[in-house]
């Protein structure tokens, strides 16, 4: 069994464009699941929904896909013009399909464990699982997880990393359209069931960065050079 992963695209098409075309090059793939973040934040959210649509899987909801559904009133004014401009893009028809998107989606293995795949963690949206979380930390987190869950995969934090705690196997699979851990490729994940056990794959994509720039000056979002410069730099 292999499952992709992809997450955190926030409205990049030429970055998921990317992806798929990676993808479809891969050995077969079992599921896809979108771990959710789908529009916020870049300059073709309406053709993101659309294309993310059109794949007919999973797709689970981030803590900004809610933002964008509650036009966040309690962000500050610079973050609610952003989101106003996504709202205006995506329309009633796709605040609405962000709106009912599940917290998570769970892949069911008859030959052992399951992965159960999340945007931040098993609780909520908003905290991020660090790399170097601490053992109390991961028990607030993960504790409660059903006993036949192995593998846990998800994104939120934007940063590649893969660790097993416990039974399970953790796989942040960082993010499509935004990656913030210094490297500027579109990146994805892959979990593969091998007989006994989940193991995890991070993939590297490059894509058109150039295009995305000229997209973000034309596309009228509000603070494009703010929205370039994350872009570029890759980092927090």
């Amino acid at each position: 069994m292999r499952i992709a992963i992809i997450s955190d695209i926030h409205g990049n098409q030429v970055a998921l464009e990317a992806v798929l075309e990676d993808l479809h090059r891969q050995p077969a793939i079992d599921q896809l699941v979108i771990a959710g973040d789908l529009c916020l934040n870049g300059p073709r959210p309406r053709e993101v929904l659309t294309i993310v649509q059109q794949l007919g899987c999973p797709v689970i909801k981030g803590n900004v896909d809610e933002e964008v559904v509650n036009a966040a009133p309690e962000k500050g004014r610079k973050k609610q013009s952003t989101v106003a401009w996504t709202r205006e893009q995506i329309g009633p028809e796709g605040i609405a399909y962000l709106r009912d998107l599940p917290f998570s989606y769970r892949v069911a293995n008859p030959n052992g464990s399951d992965a159960l795949v999340v945007h931040a963690n098993p609780r909520n949206l908003e905290d991020a699982i660090a790399p170097n979380a601490s053992d109390q930390e991961l028990e607030r987190l993960l504790g409660g997880l059903d006993e036949r869950i192995g593998a846990l995969a998800f994104g939120h934090l934007h940063i590649a990393y893969q660790r097993r705690w416990r039974r399970l196997l953790l796989l942040d699979v960082a993010s499509c359209g935004l990656p913030r851990d210094g490297d500027r490729r579109a990146a994805y994940g892959i979990l593969s069931w091998q007989g006994s056990d989940w193991e995890g794959e991070i993939r590297r994509v490059p894509y058109d960065l150039e295009a995305v720039v000229a997209q973000i000056r034309s596309s009228g979002m509000p603070h494009p050079e703010r929205r370039i410069k994350i872009l570029l730099e890759a980092h927090y």
